[in-house]
């Protein structure tokens, strides 16, 4: 995690200095969300009176996902009378309304640290990043009431993508902040030493190719090591971006959930072998202004298209690892 020091600093910086009340760990997998987020809480759970993660992987209702904090925070600090546990509703509110009402009335009391992770499990698929499933809608309320009113406490959120709210309510001046991952490069030389790889003198080629993703390093690796005994200028030799099935399939349930729009404007841009501006975009790709402009953005909050400026001009691109991906299973 060496190679992660400033946004360890940056967050900590957010949460504990400037009592920030939501912040996103936002990007692509593998590139270690859930990593920053152990090691966060170990330097900040002092300034905290309780921490709660949890997983939003199986997509629990908000009605299961309010009951289990507040539970486990009234464990800290028992109510009087005590909240009942189990099936038996007791005095915990049974709707919506009055179980956010009393977890934001614990938030204010207590100082908090909730994570909640994987958090893309309750955004939807076929629409543009940031928008719910219909049964998860309602996690909208949560993250609003969080965001927008005063209390003690912070919530972190692990995402590919941002929720709609963060976007809207994010600022340097706001108590909402966002903390988009890159890939790391110093921190990945040792993966290749712990698989034995040789050619040392051709290592930042290949970080630079899978843009210093800690997963997709591993995977590539692991194959070099199996394949060309570690050997990475003999498989650089064949001048190809290798996937492969393991690699593509941490692919694919994030390609999967593009939107139609999404879908049409990625396979356009796999087809740019250099990056492109948005005249181009506009010509080639057959889509009107608005309906590039919201592919693009949706495209970045999903940290599947890259930008550069050259010449006061933005221009927009694949990563090589996506644009392969993209050629070899077409999504249109």
């Amino acid at each position: 995690m060496s190679d992660r020091t400033s946004e360890l600093a940056t967050l900590e910086k957010s949460i504990v200095q400037e009592k920030c009340n939501l912040a996103a760990i936002l990007g692509i997998s593998g590139l270690g969300k859930t990593a920053l987020s152990l090691h966060l809480i170990q330097k900040i759970q002092h300034n905290f009176e309780c921490v709660i993660w949890r997983s939003l992987g199986h997509s629990p209702p908000l009605e299961t996902t309010l009951k289990n904090l507040i539970q486990f925070i009234a464990n800290q600090y028992p109510p009087n009378p005590p909240l009942a546990r189990g099936g038996e509703e007791g005095f915990l509110p049974t709707s919506i309304p009055e179980r956010l009402s009393l977890l934001m009335e614990y938030l204010r009391k207590n100082r908090c640290l909730i994570i909640l992770d994987d958090v893309q499990a309750i955004l939807g698929s076929g629409q543009l990043a940031g928008n719910y499933r219909p049964e998860c809608e309602n996690y909208s309320i949560l993250f609003r009431q969080i965001g927008e009113t005063t209390h003690n406490s912070c919530l972190i959120l692990n995402s590919w993508e941002p929720p709609r709210e963060i976007i809207a309510l994010k600022g340097e001046n706001s108590p909402v902040r966002t903390l988009q991952l890159k890939g790391i490069c110093a921190a990945t030389t040792e993966i290749f030493r712990q698989k034995r790889l040789l050619n040392p003198e051709t290592w930042e080629n290949l970080i630079n190719t899978y843009r210093g993703n800690p997963l997709w390093l591993k995977i590539v690796a692991a194959t070099i090591q199996e394949i060309f005994r570690g050997r990475v200028a003999e498989f650089l030799k064949y001048d190809m971006l290798f996937l492969g099935e393991e690699l593509a399939a941490t692919l694919h349930p994030q390609i999967n959930r593009l939107s139609e729009l999404e879908k049409k404007l990625i396979s356009h841009l796999s087809l740019e072998a250099n990056p492109v501006s948005l005249e181009q975009l506009l010509k080639n790709a057959e889509l009107s202004p608005s309906e590039l402009f919201d592919g693009l953005q949706s495209l970045g909050r999903r940290s599947l298209v890259e930008t550069e400026e050259q010449e006061n001009e933005t221009l927009f691109n694949l990563c090589p690892v996506v644009r392969q991906y993209v050629i070899s299973n077409p999504v249109c």
